[in-house]
């Protein structure tokens, strides 16, 4: 049993409605609904008023094992996100979530201004709440999040453009060479190709940008992620420059031109009589 379905039951068994519930421990029934569906984790201060008004241990909430102190309730609440030989294998989901008038979950965006904070605030309801959102059909707001894209490591992603991703729970989940938004503790907000390597408990992070001096391949720790969210959907702002576009074809005609010269001059000296025209 889950803790979303522990506390599913202990509503049921007291007799209330999500919203009377919800109302009990501080909380707006959509917010709750999002708990008891699975789709977000309770927040430390929930699980408090919960084991608090409902006579529950925390540990039993948590995974339904023993009573687990108060100071030691955040390290029990990473905890049951590890196997036992201690290796990484899921990710907290994402804890608070942002409702519109009609209690209905909207995208939250981390713009470039924030991103430093967001590693930090990630967890903390105030900053949430001051972040930009926005709404797109298809695309939850609980389940998903907008980050902001800096640099030039995943073409044609460019800079200022948002990225759409949908939250990533187990480790287990990541297909290789698919795009991800990974958050983390070392190198903040990245977007980048992933290879997973799980015997080795990392992800190997690759651009697709091919100045490789530039823009290296490497790896990061699993203990490192923050959050890691699957690449969707990115709102373009505007059309990049397509200078470089126009570079490269100048070159590739520069390229066919001297190709065809050869040729031609190859037949000139009694070669087969096949002419370039151009």
């Amino acid at each position: 049993m889950s803790i979303h379905e522990r506390i599913k039951g202990i509503r049921v068994t007291a007799g209330l409605s999500q919203e009377g519930f919800a109302e009990s421990i501080g909380l707006r029934r959509g917010n709750y609904a999002q708990i008891e569906l699975g789709n977000q984790l309770p927040t430390l201060e929930t699980i408090k008023i919960i084991a608090r008004n409902y006579n529950k241990s925390y540990g039993w909430l948590i995974d339904g094992d023993t009573a687990v102190s108060d100071a030691h309730l955040n390290a029990h609440l990473n905890a049951h996100l590890t196997e036992k030989n201690g290796t990484k294998t899921a990710i907290q989901a994402p804890t608070i979530i942002t409702l519109d008038r009609d209690e209905k979950a909207i995208i939250t965006v981390v713009g470039t201004r924030v991103a430093a904070g967001y590693l930090n605030g990630y967890g903390d309801p105030e900053f949430i709440e001051k972040l930009q959102t926005i709404s797109a059909p298809g695309f939850t707001g609980a389940l998903h999040r907008g980050f902001e894209i800096k640099g030039h490591s995943m073409p044609p992603i460019h800079p200022g453009a948002i990225s759409i991703g949908r939250y990533v729970e187990k480790l287990s989940d990541i297909a290789n060479r698919r795009v991800y938004i990974i958050v983390t503790r070392t190198d903040g907000i990245v977007i980048k190709r992933v290879i997973n390597r799980p015997d080795e408990g990392k992800l190997i992070l690759i651009s697709d940008n091919p100045n490789k001096r530039e823009y290296p391949n490497y790896t990061v720790d699993y203990e490192d992620i923050i959050e890691l969210w699957y690449w969707r959907a990115a709102f373009i702002r505007e059309l990049p420059d397509p200078s470089a576009l126009y570079d490269r074809m100048n070159d590739l005609e520069a390229e066919l031109t001297l190709i065809k010269q050869s040729v031609n001059q190859i037949q000139g000296k009694g070669g087969s009589q096949i002419k370039l025209n151009g």
